[in-house]
């Protein structure tokens, strides 16, 4: 077993100037191309709740109903988000 000694506490090459940036996206195409497959994947369930029930699975609708209400949730947010942060202009 080593101690905390044998490691440096800093990478030698690094400096303090040159820390990583955050990745500049919203995420607000991934929120909302998520939010379409839970609302595709909600409809389908309701389409075929009767062979849900059938097989014991009526609970994929109200997963999917959940998918698609938290991806509202989460498009609301990201565009809030990228609208307070200035990259993303009001429509």
């Amino acid at each position: 077993m080593s101690n905390s000694a044998d490691f440096p506490k800093k990478h030698p090459e690094s400096s303090d100037s040159s820390e990583l940036a955050p990745l500049s996206v919203t995420g607000i195409t991934a929120v909302t191309v998520g939010t379409i497959i839970w609302t595709i994947a909600f409809v389908l369930a309701l389409v075929t709740h009767n062979w849900l029930a059938e097989h014991g699975r009526s609970d994929w609708i109200w997963i999917a109903a959940a998918g698609t209400g938290l991806g509202l949730l989460g498009m609301r947010y990201t565009r809030r988000r990228a609208i307070r942060i200035g990259e993303v202009t009001h429509e």
